[in-house]
């Protein structure tokens, strides 16, 4: 196999030629399936079954659970390997090691060397299955002791589902990517549930009664055990604190009292939980834990474009909701969580999502709205979402550019007010690369 080796400094040219090369399979779509992951991992060794790994599935929720699980078992003292996706602003964010990305170098020797093969072996592989091999090779090369694998859609033929599981987090089950998962809840509980591992542990939260009953079915028949949140293990809130919120913990015999979690909204309480379950359930495979170990891994997480506050006076917030179950998650924390005068919302939505649906919940609570259209193809006009929001009788400001938006938006909140930047992550990573060079005051 032919060898590629850069310098630390990658030159730009050779960076931007991998990542184009890299970006050129999105043209491709999403294609669920095992097959070619399968047979390009298989090329490689396997690296994906030398390294033990908790797999994350859900519909809202996985990459703070994923943020959560990762910072506490670095906590412990081991070194952690970290898939999640999307990213917000580059593409290593989604490979990292000990929280630290993928370097350019390291990344564009994968690219190069993993298209090789792709190339040879004639595999036509998407966009999400190659980064899902680069990040398992990436891994295992640098011989992480555990890993976090966030699933990229569904579980059963999700590409990430072929790694070696010793614990599975079904962090929630909603409505949505209807299109490829299905049209009822019970058909996405099936997909989800199916990252189960004969024999293997798993952690959820459902809420559903026909959703429940799927996962607990699958689990019954991969004789597996299932750890439901709020039966067999609890999180509460307790307080709100300037630096996020407190948590109560229990599991078994196991209690913590008034946790730290940087993280807020009820929906992070839930997730700290089954970070929590999920790692203490580990405990018999060498991973030592004690309250200030577990305290010292959530109240060090990190997790940008999540309900994230960016600045004061007037408070804005991001945060990635991008499907019903999300903009409520993120309506009531905003009422919960924060005092204000004024909600003030910059929107972009994708077009594949239930529009009417999600307007419906953010109008409730907004009360002047700035619709804008990230650059994405499946980006909806906002003139379209002005047309959905014609009878709420509230400001309509339809700015398609995100930067103006966020202007005109701070021109016209008071000190008291909020501004929420959301709708999709994209939506907040072009918002997040423009304040990170013209913040708000």
């Amino acid at each position: 196999m032919q060898e590629f080796r850069f310098a630390d400094k990658m030159s730009v040219p050779i960076l931007e030629k991998a990542l184009d090369d890299l970006y050129d399979l999105t043209t491709r779509g999403i294609k669920l399936g095992l097959d070619n992951t399968s047979h390009l991992l298989d090329h490689f060794g396997n690296p994906q079954l030398a390294i033990p790994t908790i797999h994350i599935a859900g519909t809202n929720g996985k990459g703070s659970t994923a943020a959560f699980t990762e910072s506490i078992l670095r906590a412990s003292g081991k070194k952690v390997g970290l898939y999640t996706s999307p990213h917000l602003l580059n593409f290593n964010e989604r490979i990292q090691i000990n929280r630290s990305p993928i370097s350019d170098s390291e990344l564009t020797e994968l690219i190069f060397r993993v298209k090789e093969t792709v190339e040879r072996l004639k595999i036509p592989v998407t966009f999400f299955e190659f980064s899902t091999v680069m990040a398992f090779l990436h891994f295992f090369e640098n011989k992480t002791d555990w890993n976090v694998i966030e699933v990229g859609m569904g579980g059963r033929l999700d590409a990430t589902n072929l790694c070696k599981v010793d614990a599975s987090i079904i962090t929630s089950i909603g409505m949505d990517h209807t299109q490829y998962l299905g049209t009822n809840l019970e058909r996405i509980a099936y997909e989800k549930a199916c990252i189960i591992k004969d024999f293997g542990t798993v952690f959820a939260h459902i809420e559903n009664k026909g959703a429940l009953d799927v996962v607990k079915r699958v689990a019954r028949e991969r004789s597996a055990k299932l750890k439901l949140l709020g039966k067999d293990f609890k999180a509460e809130f307790k307080t709100v604190t300037p630096q996020g919120q407190t948590i109560d913990f229990s599991f078994g015999d196991f209690h913590m009292k008034e946790v730290d979690v940087p993280l807020i909204g009820r929906h992070q309480v839930s997730n700290a939980g089954l970070a929590l379950a999920a790692c203490l359930e580990l405990r018999s495979k060498g991973i030592r834990l004690n309250p200030s170990i577990l305290q010292k891994g959530l109240e060090s997480t990190q997790w940008e474009g999540r309900m994230e506050v960016i600045s004061r006076k007037p408070t804005v917030v991001m945060d990635s909701a991008h499907n019903p179950d999300g903009v409520r998650s993120l309506t009531q924390t905003l009422r919960e969580y924060f005092t204000f005068e004024r909600c003030l919302l910059v929107i972009g939505l994708m077009e594949d999502k239930p529009i009417d649906e999600m307007l419906k919940i953010f109008a409730q609570t907004g009360d002047h709205f700035f619709l804008v259209k990230p650059n994405q193809p499946r980006a909806l006009d906002p003139n379209i979402l002005a047309k959905r929001l014609s009878d709420i009788q509230k400001p309509i400001d339809i700015i398609p550019d995100i930067p103006y938006a966020l202007e005109s938006a701070k021109k016209s909140a008071n000190p008291n007010d909020l501004i929420c930047i959301t709708g999709s992550i994209y939506t907040v990573s072009e918002a997040k690369q423009f304040l990170e060079n013209d913040p708000v005051a």
